[in-house]
């Protein structure tokens, strides 16, 4: 059934916010088991046609990575949504934030993965062909703190009623993942947690187990991914940053041994 825009078309839309490779995929797949109907998942939405018709939609989830919040809420797909994405009955607004030491270790990773190295590319952190790949260093660091200071609520560009998703406690804490469930007015179910997306949806697995852990996601060392990264001059450099670790303090608490990355001289109060 084809509605006109100014009819509610989705029941419920979920906005979706995080930087590539922070277990967004994850995280939504998990959103999405526990929903009974279907639900419609438009993935990393840079644009999309302007209608004045659209289907009727139960539950739909459009995700944005690498996007600038601040930026976003000026850009045409917010300010005229209803022309773009049809009228929504209920919005949630969902931030997720990983930790930068293995957020910049997975990303890094990802790009050695596909062939990107510095003796041929040069220091990229996402593929330059992507309108929102933020493959700058400079660019993905700032878009990693714009973000962190959302979550903090530091800043308020995003809408109420809105959810932020700490992936480290996600990813730990089942009576964590209870309280989003509830959040997000969904039943609770964990019927996913272990499915590592990518195969045939979005996601392409892991950047280190590719989908080595099928079935068994939950048992992948993902809070120790900057591990693998200590000795790589580039991944050490994203850290000269002070407020990336004031950040990280203030939200994911301290992270053992990753005091190693700090550079000299750098204290942290």
């Amino acid at each position: 059934m084809i509605l006109p825009f100014f009819l509610i078309v989705n029941d419920i839309e979920i906005c979706f916010h995080g930087m590539a490779r922070s277990g967004n995929h994850a995280v939504i797949d998990w959103i999405s088991s526990m929903y009974p109907d279907k639900v419609d998942y438009w993935n990393n939405v840079a644009k999309c046609p302007m209608k004045l018709g659209f289907r009727k939609k139960s539950f739909l989830i459009r995700s944005h990575e690498n996007r600038s919040i601040a930026e976003m809420y000026t850009d045409p797909l917010e300010r005229y949504h209803d022309l773009y994405f049809g009228k929504t009955g209920k919005r949630f607004n969902v931030l997720l934030l990983r930790d930068p030491f293995n957020l910049f270790a997975s990303r890094l990773q990802q790009q050695l993965n596909q062939g990107f190295n510095p003796s041929s590319h040069g220091f990229i952190m996402g593929h330059p062909r992507y309108k929102y790949g933020a493959h700058e260093p400079e660019k993905f660091v700032g878009i990693w703190k714009e973000h962190a200071q959302e979550f903090l609520a530091t800043t308020s560009y995003l809408k109420e009623p809105k959810i932020v998703i700490n992936y480290n406690r996600w990813f730990l804490d089942q009576d964590y993942r209870q309280q989003i469930a509830s959040a997000l007015e969904l039943h609770y179910s964990d019927r996913s947690i272990n499915r590592v997306v990518g195969r045939d949806t979005a996601g392409a697995g892991s950047s280190f187990d590719s989908f080595n852990y099928s079935g068994k996601g939950s048992e992948m060392k993902v809070l120790e991914r900057w591990k693998k990264m200590i000795d790589n001059a580039n991944y050490r450099s994203l850290f000269e940053d002070e407020e990336v670790w004031l950040l990280s303090e203030q939200i994911f608490g301290h992270l053992p041994e990753t005091e190693c990355l700090r550079p000299e001289g750098m204290t942290i109060s």
